[in-house]
């Protein structure tokens, strides 16, 4: 392999042990009375442990982001920056609130790296010259699924019920938050839309 191409796989290597990890460990977050008690300022000490793993995670896709901008384009750098913003300020915000913020709805959101972890399997299949396969035709099915199902309808649900839910219990929280939250969450869904079209366009011209 070539300098370029093991940074490649590199990228995607780190990429899929942390879609693995933070999926599986974001369950039980939904699942947690603290937080489901207060939705807007609940804090437990696990989600914090597992939104620290995805600050830093993000923190160093924003630096890939930035190192290949002209390969990956503006798109990766927008959701690299709105993504790590969105996680970070959970705790940032309790320095300025004495109180966090968001913890129950951060796993919501974790749950977009579940597509990941398949659009990362057909990139592998692609390199391992099995592009057009029946295994990559399942693949391709699995994350056209998961990407409708987690990240354009049940990510748009969860956004607009966020933003219900702090038009009605997050009276504490500055306006400067809110409208970032708006911004990055506005920012994420769009790219989103556009990239579910992106491979929706790709599945139909491989198979």
């Amino acid at each position: 392999l070539t300098a370029r191409q093991k940074y490649d796989w590199g990228i995607r290597v780190v990429s899929q042990v942390h879609a693995l990890v933070v999926v599986v460990a974001a369950i039980p977050i939904f699942f947690n009375k603290v937080l489901t008690d207060d939705t807007i300022y609940g804090f437990d000490h696990y989600p914090a442990c597992v939104y620290t793993i995805v600050c830093g995670y993000f923190l160093w896709d924003i630096c890939v982001s930035l190192a290949d901008y002209k390969k990956l384009g503006l798109g990766f750098v927008v959701h690299a920056f709105a993504s790590f913003g969105v996680f970070i300020f959970s705790f940032v915000s309790a320095a300025v609130l004495r109180r966090p913020s968001l913890q129950y709805y951060g796993a919501s959101f974790i749950m977009f790296e579940a597509s990941t972890i398949f659009l990362n399997i057909n990139w592998w299949l692609d390199k391992l010259g099995m592009t057009g396969s029946r295994l990559q035709l399942y693949n391709a099915s699995m994350l056209l699924f998961l990407y409708l199902t987690v990240r354009i309808i049940f990510g748009s649900y969860m956004s607009y019920h966020l933003f219900e839910d702090l038009k009605a219990n997050g009276s504490q929280t500055p306006a400067v938050l809110y409208y970032f939250y708006r911004v990055a969450n506005t920012s994420i869904l769009v790219l989103s839309y556009y990239w579910f079209y992106l491979m929706i366009d790709a599945v139909r011209r491989r198979f």
